[in-house]
């Protein structure tokens, strides 16, 4: 998704079981279901250094109201994998609203410290209709956003790639950024001779941190000669000689 564009979330025929459910594209049920469906844009968003607050907009197009409850976690990545967990640094305003039908919130989010992480989720929970309309099953939506703390004068990216193949015969690439500026990786793809393996798996690498995807099992990769890594982002692909460990 990209700065800009609206993305509509909504669903009309997916169960809500026990906790909140993640909205789930296709899903479909024999019983009726009811979710509300909003609209949100931009669905990443940046704060400037010159600025204490970013702002979204949440719009309505259900035909009943909607009532959503802002969380914020903290983002950090730890050993290559993504760490979530709860904070007070970040200011959203108002934390919990109701939309009407076919209107819109602006919502707004800063940071009480500049200086604490680099980066946040940013999370539109919908709160449940403490009536649920009769024969329906009552669906929730739950809406992940990155908020990401841009440096003076813009910032830039600096990964550096690696690549090993664990005991279990796995490959496994890690990006490690020495950036001020976080990195998006779409897809990457690692060759050596004719044997190429592939990861759609969409990630980020934080700046001072590092993200790893798994690349599936690799029986036949040589260690210790050269490993052709094509990395695919939203800027274009970079194609890389990297010498697998």
């Amino acid at each position: 998704m990209s700065v800009g564009k609206s993305a509509r979330f909504g669903t009309r025929r997916t169960i809500w079981a026990a906790a909140l459910a993640w909205l789930i594209a296709g899903a479909a049920l024999a019983d009726p279901a009811l979710a509300g469906s909003f609209n949100v844009n931009p669905v990443r968003i940046n704060l400037p250094a010159d600025r204490q607050t970013a702002s979204l907009t949440i719009a309505n197009s259900d035909a009943v109201a909607v009532a959503v409850r802002v969380i914020a976690l903290e983002w950090t990545q730890v050993n290559g994998i993504d760490v979530h967990k709860a904070t007070s640094n970040v200011i959203a305003s108002p934390p919990i609203f109701t939309i009407a039908p076919g209107k819109a919130q602006l919502l707004r989010v800063g940071l009480k410290n500049r200086d604490a992480a680099r980066a946040y989720r940013i999370i539109l929970e919908e709160i449940p209709r403490q009536i649920p309309i009769a024969g329906q099953i009552q669906v929730t939506l739950r809406l992940d956003l990155p908020l990401y703390v841009l440096p003076r004068r813009g910032g830039k990216t600096d990964i550096s790639w690696r690549a090993w193949r664990n005991a279990a015969g796995d490959l496994w690439v890690e990006g490690s950024n020495a950036g001020s500026l976080y990195g998006q990786v779409a897809e990457l793809s690692a060759q050596q001779g004719a044997e190429q393996l592939r990861s759609t798996e969409i990630g980020v690498v934080l700046p001072g941190s590092a993200r790893r995807w798994k690349m599936g099992k690799a029986p036949h990769l040589k260690v210790g000669l050269p490993l052709a890594l094509k990395v695919r982002s939203p800027a274009g692909e970079t194609q890389i000689q990297i010498t697998l460990e």
